[in-house]
């Protein structure tokens, strides 16, 4: 069992910034987390006896990787508040916890245990029009529930069998279905859900390179000016926000394409992800990695291979 401190470090490495409240007295005794590779993406198993974990705003701004989390429930329960939603998570129950809202597992000092299953954001949403029910649980009445445990957890001799690499991510979005309809951000009387609000509605249109502020101004019903106040006022614009979202979505492409040995060129993910001029990628990819893109596939490809010699 990790205590406190390993916990929480293993959590931050792995998942981002989630703040744990242990049980009171238990900070030698919190949990346990095993991760492993499927069809390109990491798996945790988690085992814990603590009060919860919870995703705040300030943890949210502070991290730089975004995921689409597939809770998978394997003992106990789980009460989860996420997207406006309240559901508890009993065994075989599963549901979809997005990064980039906020979020609180509880457990009320009970042990329990799930699965899971770490989908970078930017690569679940490479669909036109898609946009997950995050929140919402699906249980074994599912009539995919039995077909999701073989994707997940099928023992064939290589762990990945007849599924392809994508067939992961395509199951998954079927499963959990579209929340369609477009809202004026207005609606929103909060400022930082309507800013979370613009930038969803970007993710959606990010591997468009035609993709303007003008066209995001029409799709969520407001005007350049009040479009450029927002982003002036999270200290960002909005060429920056589209360039660092296509910065993260290539970034999650190339470690995945690393992970399973697929050898895309560099240029192609760069186009599929909205960039139309190579240089000027390139020049943006190293100011904000620290490394060519190429740099960063060698630095994957060594950290896995000493990662599996230490196995």
């Amino acid at each position: 069992m990790m205590c406190l401190d390993e916990w929480d470090e293993t959590i931050l490495t792995n998942c981002g910034r989630f703040h744990t409240e242990p049980r009171r007295g238990a900070h030698k005794q919190i949990g346990n987390f095993v991760k492993r590779a499927r069809l390109g993406v990491d798996i945790a198993e988690i085992d814990c006896t603590i009060e919860h974990i919870q995703r705040s705003r300030l943890g949210i701004r502070r991290d730089d990787r975004e995921y689409m989390f597939l809770l998978y429930q394997k003992t106990g329960e789980t009460a989860v508040l996420h997207n406006q939603r309240e559901e508890v998570l009993k065994s075989g129950e599963c549901l979809l916890l997005d990064s980039t809202k906020t979020a609180t597992m509880g457990f009320s000092g009970q042990h329990a245990s799930f699965f899971s299953v770490h989908l970078p954001r930017g690569l679940f949403l490479d669909e036109r029009g898609f946009f997950p029910a995050a929140g919402r649980k699906i249980g074994g009445g599912h009539a995919l529930h039995g077909s999701l445990n073989t994707v997940l957890f099928s023992d064939d001799a290589q762990g990945e069998g007849d599924f392809s690499a994508d067939y992961l991510f395509d199951f998954i979005r079927m499963i959990f279905g579209t929340e369609s309809g477009t809202v004026e951000a207005s609606r929103f009387r909060n400022r930082d859900d309507l800013f979370r609000y613009v930038q969803d509605r970007i993710d959606r249109k990010l591997t468009d390179a035609s993709f303007t502020i003008d066209c995001l101004a029409r799709d969520v019903g407001r005007s350049r000016r009040q479009l450029q106040r927002d982003f002036c006022d999270n200290g960002t614009s909005f060429t920056r926000q589209v360039q660092q979202r296509r910065l993260m979505f290539v970034r999650s492409r190339l470690e995945r394409n690393v992970r399973l040995g697929m050898r895309t060129p560099i240029s192609e993910i760069a186009f599929q992800s909205g960039f139309n001029d190579l240089s000027h990628f390139n020049r943006l990819f190293r100011k904000h990695h620290g490394l060519s893109p190429r740099e960063f596939c060698s630095q994957m490809a060594a950290t896995g291979a000493a990662a599996e010699t230490q196995h």
